[in-house]
């Protein structure tokens, strides 16, 4: 008898499959079963200090809606769109190892986690001023920004390094150790190359060619002294973009971009530079009211327009600078040669040039 049940059991189930067979092939799952990548690309190589940043690399087939920090099994925050960077106050911190997770979901609710990264803060160790090397001592250049505070330097050697970085207000010095025709930094489509923030002390930013953000290098509440570097894109909203900041920006090229140098309310001065192939302006006031900026001795060319809300002042000319970037310098005959701000000198003792192979912090 049960024997008989049974048969008749699996009989009738095998005879609603057949009835339903196109209803059960068509159930589907979410279509993606997979949790987002998540992994860390400022590894913490040394000890930080100050406003830090963490930068997080997610990758999933399907839209990420949101990624979250926690540090020491604590959410610290959220962020929803890229880039991933994490800022991170230490000052409140213990010194000593801090660990931190990042998670990411997609939008169907998958979670990714990533590796656990070890953060050795250091706030209170007696130091004077270091010396950074990179890729030395760090691998990135946000790296060694991590670990310094005011008064130190970061130098950096030759090559291309790809990365977006924030200075998050430390008075430091960072240059390249050879100059813009052999170290680049490419921020690959991001908002900035370099971002400045608030500043205690003066920073200096010498020897870059920045490229691939949407602002090459962005000066805000800061004093910063920026010199001897290239700002080069034909497809950015500006290469330069100052709001109530400070400092001298000397010997500089600018090219490209449909606003070179967007100026708003810079206390500091701006010369020595050339400008060159702007679709719209070279040198544009952006400030509401009277800008504090002192501009002369800069050479413009092949401009769309070279001033709005500005004035040609001293020293200031258009001509073809004729420069040659391959081998960092200006050919016989530029004007640009000896044709600078007279108060400062070249390293041969001359007048300075105009360009970012003059000046006082040029490269021999």
């Amino acid at each position: 008898m049960n024997k008989l049940l049974v048969s008749f059991a699996i009989s009738s189930l095998a005879l609603l499959c057949s009835g339903c067979g196109d209803e059960i092939t068509n159930i589907n799952g979410p279509v993606d079963w997979q949790g987002p990548s998540v992994e860390w690309t400022s590894p913490m190589d040394a000890e930080v200090r100050g406003t830090i940043g963490l930068d997080v690399s997610v990758h999933d087939s399907s839209r990420v809606t949101e990624v979250r920090l926690y540090l020491d099994g604590r959410e610290q925050d959220t962020l929803f769109t890229t880039p991933y960077r994490f800022e991170v106050v230490t000052d409140s911190l213990l010194d000593g190892v801090h660990l931190c997770e990042a998670r990411a979901w997609d939008q169907y609710e998958n979670l990714g986690i990533s590796p656990v990264l070890r953060v050795n803060v250091a706030n209170s160790i007696a130091q004077g001023p270091r010396l950074l090397w990179v890729p030395d001592s760090f691998q990135t250049i946000q790296a060694a920004i991590n670990a310094a505070t005011d008064y130190d330097t970061i130098r950096v050697r030759d090559g291309a390094y790809s990365e977006t970085l924030n200075l998050f207000g430390k008075g430091i010095w960072m240059e390249s150790e050879h100059g813009p025709t052999r170290c680049s930094i490419d921020a690959a489509g991001s908002w900035s190359a370099i971002y400045v923030p608030g500043s205690r002390a003066t920073i200096t930013i010498r020897g870059f060619w920045l490229r691939g953000g949407d602002v090459l290098l962005g000066l805000e509440e800061a004093s910063v002294n920026v010199s001897n570097n290239v700002l080069w894109s034909d497809s950015t909203h500006g290469l330069l973009h100052t709001y109530y900041a400070g400092g001298s920006i000397a010997n500089n090229l600018l090219h490209g971009s449909e606003y070179a140098a967007v100026i708003a309310y810079h206390w500091g001065e701006f010369s020595n530079n050339i400008i060159e192939h702007a679709l719209e302006v070279a040198l544009f006031n952006s400030a509401i009211y009277r800008n504090p900026l002192l501009h002369h001795y800069n050479a413009f060319w092949l401009n769309e327009m070279n001033y709005a809300g500005f004035s040609q002042e001293t020293g200031e000319f258009e001509a073809d600078p004729l420069i040659d970037l391959s081998s960092g310098r200006l050919l016989p005959g530029s004007p640009c040669i000896d044709t600078g701000d007279p108060g400062i000198h070249d390293l041969d003792g001359s007048r300075s040039d105009i360009g970012p192979f003059g000046g006082p912090l040029g490269y021999r």
